[in-house]
């Protein structure tokens, strides 16, 4: 008789545990990344990049960015994401003037590419998976970031 109502103590003392607990996202199935992002509001396209893995193209505030899928094997079962923004701008960027961004920003870096064109990039581990809420906290950090950028280039 005690051990059945100890264990019906313990039952009712974990339930409320289990109906509020979320399930885990992470980059292994990119259609729940995609749902998440259009629960956002924002478009998601998800198609292949050059080495067979997984990426998401979507845009905020009028500018297209990439989700990048990493740690893949054969396409699959994924293990983090990069967000991704490139800007083709007339005269590039200086590499003083990434360093200056990169100096105030965290969560974000710039790099340039061959043109001294700059490239916004964000990477977030996603491996053993986060809630629903945290990787939409992170893409709203990624729109905030990029929107930042964009107002520091005066792009």
């Amino acid at each position: 008789m005690f051990k059945k109502s100890l264990l019906a103590a313990v039952a009712l003392i974990l339930a409320p545990l289990g109906a509020n607990a979320q399930a885990l996202v992470d980059a292994s199935d990119v259609d729940i990344i995609a749902a998440l992002i259009q629960e956002e509001g924002y478009r998601a396209v998800v198609s292949i990049d050059g080495v067979g893995d997984p990426k998401i193209t979507s845009s905020a505030n009028g500018y297209e960015f990439v989700v990048y899928f990493y740690g893949c094997t054969d396409g699959d079962n994924c293990r983090d994401v990069q967000f991704s923004v490139s800007f083709d701008m007339e005269d590039g960027m200086s590499l003083t003037r990434a360093q200056d961004f990169n100096l105030e920003k965290r969560w974000v870096k710039v790099y340039l590419n061959e043109e001294s064109d700059p490239l916004l990039e964000m990477d977030v581990n996603l491996y053993g998976g986060v809630s629903a809420t945290n990787f939409k906290d992170t893409l709203d950090w990624w729109v905030i970031l990029m929107d930042d950028f964009i107002e520091f280039i005066d792009f």
